[in-house]
């Protein structure tokens, strides 16, 4: 492991647990603003995008801003949200009423675009509708993805929550989807919660905050040999500073790609630009530039990191002008504009 990582450890688990004001100063310093010689993207990047695109009319002029804006800024991957799953594990297809007509536009923008299926929705366990335990639901949640993998979409992004660690609900569903993604010769992605801090710390975080959840190395690793690809949704940490933000995605961006070295599935980091306060998230804190400023010192200058590391925003309608200028600086090593 690179000195730099774990002299981020130290620096996390001293410093937010409070003991030394030294230490937070520290980090205060360290983490706050990403460095100009950091490792660059390497991998694919992606973007959450808003419903109304499939369920929307657009005009071509729309189209080609959009196409132009994914372009100039390498994202390789969108995740088109379909729309919440009903309670039977169908989408009704009025919701998605614009979806043939925009892959045909992006085809002719974009022809090397991986456009997703953003398939969601709250599991029962949550609070939610869906019962993944049923496996008739987990069977046209499968059919639903297959309809929309035959409208022409390059494959299937599961982003269903809350997902315990060790939840043998969701790889069943991954399993029943695989063949036919593969059928089509497409992507399986799914949305991961973030990882436990250290080996073991689940449980005790979980009693002390319940509405936590976080994945065990080993169900990261489960879930990264059935899919293609792994989105962790590395926001909503209900951290309230940015530096201690940028500190923990520093901190636990190694520890996924560590869990998932056996596998070949992508890692996409998800990074926010979304504001709305409320579930976790603090907008004040939990940035475009602070996630970076973290992926910065996580990832190694020295070429060790893996190259299957992309990032993934969420969401593409709140990313405005600057949040842009500082991907293309930061991330992609490119002039801002």
């Amino acid at each position: 492991m690179p000195v730099r990582v774990l002299r981020i450890g130290l620096y996390v688990m001293l410093g937010l647990s409070g003991l030394l004001f030294l230490d937070v100063v520290l980090l205060m310093i360290f983490f706050r603003n990403p460095p100009d010689n950091m490792a660059h993207s390497s991998g694919s990047n992606a973007v959450w995008v808003e419903q109304q695109w499939v369920g929307e009319q657009q005009d071509g002029a729309t189209y080609d801003l959009f196409a132009a804006t994914l372009e100039h800024n390498a994202i390789s991957d969108v995740f088109f949200h379909i729309g919440p799953l009903a309670a039977d594990g169908t989408i009704d297809p009025a919701v998605y009423g614009n979806a043939e007509a925009l892959l045909a536009e992006l085809e002719i923008r974009l022809p090397a675009l991986r456009a997703q299926a953003w398939i969601g929705g709250r599991e029962k366990s949550g609070d939610g509708s869906i019962d993944l335990a049923d496996q008739t639901v987990r069977s046209r949640i499968a059919g639903t993805a297959a309809t929309l993998l035959a409208l022409g979409f390059d494959g299937i992004h599961y982003n269903i929550v809350p997902i315990e660690s060790g939840n043998r609900r969701l790889l069943a569903l991954i399993d029943l989807t695989r063949p036919l993604v593969d059928a089509v010769d497409g992507t399986l992605s799914v949305a991961a919660a973030i990882i436990e801090p250290l080996p073991g710390t689940r449980r005790p975080i979980g009693r002390i905050f319940p509405e936590a959840v976080l994945w065990s190395r080993e169900y990261y690793a489960a879930v990264a040999e059935r899919v293609d690809q792994v989105t962790v949704r590395m926001y909503d940490t209900g951290i309230p500073f940015s530096w201690a933000y940028s500190a923990i995605v520093g901190w636990l961006t190694p520890r996924v790609w560590q869990a998932m070295a056996e596998g070949q599935a992508e890692l996409l980091i998800g990074v926010p630009t979304h504001r709305d306060e409320g579930g976790g998230f603090s907008a004040g804190a939990e940035t475009l530039e602070s996630a970076l400023t973290g992926i910065a010192y996580a990832i190694p200058r020295d070429g060790d990191a893996p190259p299957q590391l992309g990032l993934a925003i969420h969401a593409y309608g709140t990313t405005d002008d600057a949040d842009w200028a500082t991907w293309r600086r930061y991330w992609l090593g490119l002039p801002a504009e």
